[in-house]
């Protein structure tokens, strides 16, 4: 679980969060939604220690990251997961490789249990044959499921994933949504997803953090989201024709 407590960051005089209080729970999709420039990108950036807030704290699991040390900030990312936005395989490295790259870099596996578990998490996002291959070689499909078995090889209990269907069809987007509430719940991740992406809301929001102008606006679930009265919501909801006429 990662708390949130009245956190606030500033880029010199302009405020871009204030006060956000929030819970995130573990072996649930929290998908944290907004406009561009709403402040959910800053918001993710602090909860991972990119960024430092003026006030608030948060917790992982009752433990205070901002009063860490150096060293135990660097030992809390260790149980950090990470799928990026653009998948970020090393272009020179293969499926094998860049899947191997945080055992390697944070623990002290030998070289048949990393070849185990590159094994296993390859198999979890049914990719078992690409070993071999170049990120060339792959769909921008199969790039997102290399990169969840990059994000989950190190076994880490909070993953954090930046717009996981950028650039994807629906088709391909929906395998990818799937695959990750499927291993929230069997790992029992906390997992918080970062989208502009309607049906990946409407798909695996269980719990949907909506900021807004840098304020925690709304917040529940997918289900809640359809039925809210709050229009700031209703606009970023129903922005596109689509969702327009779902809703009709």
């Amino acid at each position: 679980m990662i708390e949130v407590r009245n956190l606030s960051k500033s880029f010199g005089e302009k405020t871009v969060l204030k006060d956000i209080s929030a819970r995130f729970e573990a072996g649930r999709t929290n998908l944290i939604i907004g406009a561009s420039g709403s402040g959910k990108s800053t918001l993710a950036r602090c909860l991972v220690g990119l960024l430092r807030p003026e006030v608030g704290e948060v917790l992982y699991n009752d433990r205070d990251f901002f009063a860490m040390t150096v060293s135990e900030m660097k030992e809390m990312r260790k149980e950090f997961g990470f799928l990026f936005q653009q998948s970020a395989l090393f272009d020179y490295m293969t499926v094998e490789e860049n899947v191997r790259f945080p055992l390697d870099l944070l623990t002290k596996m030998t070289k048949k249990e990393k070849d185990q578990r590159v094994s296993e998490c390859l198999e979890r996002v049914e990719l078992p044959g690409a070993t071999k291959l170049y990120p060339s070689e792959l769909s921008g499909g199969m790039k997102k499921r290399v990169g969840i078995a990059r994000a989950i090889s190190s076994n880490p209990r909070y993953l954090f994933c930046d717009e996981p269907n950028s650039g994807l069809d629906p088709q391909t987007s929906i395998v990818i949504d799937n695959l990750i509430m499927d291993i929230t719940k069997e790992y029992n991740i906390t997992t918080l997803v970062i989208t502009h992406d309607m049906n990946s809301v409407i798909e695996i929001g269980e719990h949907i953090l909506f900021i807004h102008k840098g304020d925690k606006w709304w917040d529940g679930t997918k289900e809640d989201i359809l039925t809210t009265k709050n229009q700031e919501v209703l606009d970023f909801v129903y922005a596109s024709e689509f969702m327009k006429q779902l809703r009709k």
